[in-house]
């Protein structure tokens, strides 16, 4: 009975999310109620060397299949955040992910180049006051199993576009629950679990 209650105990514990936020200028709450218009970018995601190995081969390279998990968690990021705008009544508007995947592509802005862009500069592009821009490092290692670290390490920053810098962050872990968790499942967890700690405040 003990060594049930000790597995469960475990289990619980490996499918927690932890994470840690905080403003990172002294400024940074203050400009929050600034952000009328809000923009979330394509994530950047990385697949550890040990999952490209455990994985099959496929015709689709990596650097190709790293920039369209990259979207599917901007349009995870996106519509979580919307939810939490229209449920919570957060005095913002965020633009439509489409809207700004279009609008980067007629500027000439593809997804390596805003990977290695000052994010805070293309809130400027984009015609928004913020925009929101995470990164997932992808850690499996088939080997390992279910000990050590596998599942996702993702970030979540907020950049003011007046200030030009990032105003705020928040990091968690996403742990592997079970053998039937892919990199998608967990990393939709993580994002919306990140969406939903953004400092925005409700309007009354």
């Amino acid at each position: 009975m003990k060594q049930i209650i000790l597995v469960i105990s475990l289990m619980l514990s490996l499918a927690s999310c932890k994470s840690s936020q905080q403003f990172t200028r002294p400024d940074g709450e203050a400009r929050i109620s600034e952000h009328h218009r809000v923009a979330v970018l394509p994530f950047q995601v990385r697949f550890s060397e040990d999952y490209k190995e455990g994985m099959r081969s496929t015709s689709v390279p990596w650097v190709e299949q790293e920039r369209i998990a990259g979207i599917d968690l901007q349009k995870e990021a996106f519509l979580t955040l919307q939810k939490k705008v229209t449920k919570k009544k957060w005095n913002i508007t965020v633009q439509d992910y489409l809207t700004t995947n279009r609008r980067l592509e007629e500027s000439g802005i593809s997804f390596s180049r805003l990977m290695a862009m000052d994010k805070a500069k293309v809130a400027d592009i984009l015609g928004v006051d913020a925009v929101i821009f995470g990164s997932s490092d992808v850690e499996y290692n088939f080997r390992r199993g279910f000990t050590g670290f596998n599942g996702l390490l993702t970030a979540l920053h907020l950049y003011d576009g007046e200030l030009n810098d990032v105003i705020w962050t928040n990091k968690g872990k996403e742990y592997l629950r079970s053998g039937f968790d892919s990199p998608q499942d967990l990393g939709r967890r993580s994002v919306s679990g990140l969406v939903e700690s953004l400092p925005y405040r409700y309007t009354k």
